[in-house]
């Protein structure tokens, strides 16, 4: 099953430059996710109650071209295949003349919340849905960062806080495109800026109210790198494509 969705580019969805931030294209992508995860019969008003959840690990995204501020574009989203105990979900964007602008693919696992631990497919109390055989040219990589990378560009320390913690007791998803935003932004020039290509994310340990995160940001040629790590675990890579 497909969902479609149709959104409008508002404002705050935007940075000082106008181009729209990575955490509203994560909060789109996770909206219709979840929307989507209803009409299965699998979403959080079904799983929660059982004390389940699906958690985001990998996304990987492709930007063909940012929408621009009052535009209506069209995002779509669909399961596909499992890979070694993980639910793949992809997805894409079109604009009003029917051009695709972004498409993702993304690795999901099944999250015992009580336990805070990963259950096998199995767990699911209802059949697992039909994939829809839909491909896009993206896939949720996992990020290993060259050797030849030493010294950070740029360092800051972030604490987690409340407004950035969903019901999953951890910090969302989306929260982090605006630690990766501010990672760029403190190495790279404002005004010479390039718009990204490709964005890739590994979410990699859980995030929790007042956890210190030290962000740290690496350049190697036309490659951005962001990671984040707090003295217990490393919470998450990034690796930007300009």
């Amino acid at each position: 099953m497909i969902h479609n969705s149709r959104t409008r580019i508002t404002y705050y969805d935007l940075d000082f430059r106008g181009k729209i931030k990575l955490s509203a294209i994560l909060r789109m992508v996770h909206i219709a996710a979840d929307a989507n995860a209803n009409q299965l019969g699998i979403g959080f008003a079904t799983l929660h109650p059982l004390n389940m959840s699906f958690v985001l690990q990998r996304f990987g995204l492709k930007i063909t071209r940012m929408p621009v501020y009052d535009e209506i574009v069209n995002i779509r989203t669909w399961p596909a295949e499992m890979v070694r105990g993980t639910f793949i979900r992809k997805g894409d964007m079109y604009d009003a003349a029917g051009i695709k602008i972004m498409e993702w693919a993304s690795l999901w696992i099944l999250f015992d919340i009580a336990e805070r631990k990963i259950l096998k497919p199995s767990a699911l109390p209802m059949p697992v849905p039909a994939i829809t055989d839909i491909d896009v040219s993206i896939t949720p990589d996992k990020i290993i960062l060259p050797a030849s990378i030493t010294a950070s560009l740029f360092e800051h320390t972030h604490t987690v806080r409340y407004a950035e913690v969903d019901t999953n007791m951890h910090m969302n998803n989306s929260i982090y495109g605006d630690l990766i935003g501010n990672g760029v932004f403190g190495t790279l020039d404002q005004e010479s800026y390039p718009d990204w290509k490709e964005v890739q994310i590994n979410y990699l340990g859980e995030a929790h109210p007042g956890n210190e995160i030290k962000i740290a940001t690496h350049m190697e040629n036309n490659l951005i790198f962001v990671t984040g790590q707090t003295p217990q675990r490393t919470t998450f890579a990034a690796r930007i494509l300009v």
